[in-house]
């Protein structure tokens, strides 16, 4: 079986899972054949830095925009139409890479991929079955497209709503959740992973990933929690960012241990008590698949907002304010709550996405392992 993923650069998170999925499905046969895409980026130079760059630039630098901007254009509006026109336009861009490489299955990771792809299929420019992957906790209009024949979502809740929303048939919509790396399916040792890590056997552990704050509030946050929670252990990851883990390396305590980029983030979050971080699809799944409880920190605006929603609602997650420090320090004072938080990481997750989006792959190429 072959199969084209389009992903993009909108955040790490459609990279990732993305990458997620491709290993996978050329683990589970031999005979399988999966290459990704830059989806946006085949859609033209131009067209790629202004979304990508206007993403970062909008969330970043003026989120209360960004949120307005996301809030409206979840229905059909002027701003939709504009958007859906453009990317319909820029969908021709991608039928060379599907003629290229002669997929029997398109995974879409991207919204305005998706739109791209089933402008395609309802013209009858390609005729491969496209399967539309959302990778946030909430339904938004702008992945709704005629010519998607199955769409991948992260809860029942997300299936009811594209029947009341949109009117598409719950056969269509499947709650298997998002990809992740297999490696955080794992159930290891937790006292034999802290020996392993060179972390202190006893008392809390606290995951910290800093690399999607902003510098300053990041630092802020830490301090508070850090001199609050007392008796536990901090482990900090500032992801490829050498100027955030300089900082942090003037402002930690005894207690913290400080970490750049590491290409084993599952055991430290396998033998953590809580992470503090903010609500991305796809730190979010991995921490949901590794039945670790979440305190949600600054959320932009829109898709994250949402998410730190859905999080809060199923019982995985408390929101920190600014008095962030007591309220984390109670939760880690409270083993109950922590292991009911736990249990519903459990409850809410629905098994090895990558596993079902292989299997829904295979019906719809008619091939075989």
């Amino acid at each position: 079986m072959k199969v084209l993923i389009f992903s993009a650069s909108t955040g790490g998170g459609h990279k990732r899972a993305a990458t997620a999925l491709k290993e996978y499905i050329e683990s589970d046969s031999p005979k399988n054949i999966v290459k990704i895409v830059d989806g946006l980026e085949v859609a033209g130079k131009l067209y790629n830095n202004f979304i990508c760059g206007g993403y970062t630039v909008l969330a970043k630098k003026m989120p209360k925009f960004y949120g307005n901007i996301y809030r409206n254009s979840d229905r059909e509006s002027a701003l939709n139409n504009l958007c859906n026109s453009v990317n319909k336009f820029k969908g021709k861009h991608l039928i060379a890479a599907i003629e290229t490489f002669k997929p029997d299955v398109i995974v879409s990771c991207h919204a305005f991929v998706s739109t791209m792809l089933g402008d395609l299929k309802k013209k009858r420019k390609i005729k491969t079955p496209v399967i539309s992957l959302i990778t946030d906790f909430e339904v938004h209009y702008t992945y709704i497209a005629d010519g998607i024949d199955h769409y991948i979502v992260s809860s029942q809740k997300m299936v009811d709503d594209f029947q009341t929303r949109y009117n598409i048939s719950p056969r269509k919509v499947h709650a298997f959740g998002i990809p992740v790396f297999q490696k955080f399916y794992d159930t290891p040792d937790k006292a034999q992973l802290k020996n392993k890590l060179r972390l202190k056997p006893d008392g809390k552990t606290v995951l910290f990933m800093a690399g999607s704050f902003g510098v300053n509030e990041v630092l802020s946050v830490y301090k508070d929690i850090s001199g609050s929670a007392k008796g536990c252990q901090f482990v900090v990851i500032t992801g490829n960012n050498p100027s955030l883990y300089n900082k942090f390396r003037t402002k930690i305590n005894k207690n913290t241990k400080l970490l750049m980029y590491v290409d084993n983030v599952e055991d430290y979050m396998h033998c953590s008590d809580l992470i503090i971080t903010k609500p991305g699809g796809l730190t979010v799944s991995e921490s949901l698949a590794c039945s670790l409880p979440m305190a949600i920190y600054s959320a932009y605006p829109g898709q994250e907002a949402y998410n730190a929603k859905f999080l809060k609602e199923i019982g995985v997650a408390i929101i920190l304010d600014k008095s962030c420090g007591e309220k984390v320090n109670a939760l880690l004072n409270d083993n109950h709550k922590l292991r009911i938080m736990s249990e519903n990481c459990k409850k809410n997750y629905h098994g090895n996405a990558s596993k079902q989006i292989c299997e829904l792959a295979y019906s719809l190429s008619g091939e075989n392992k």
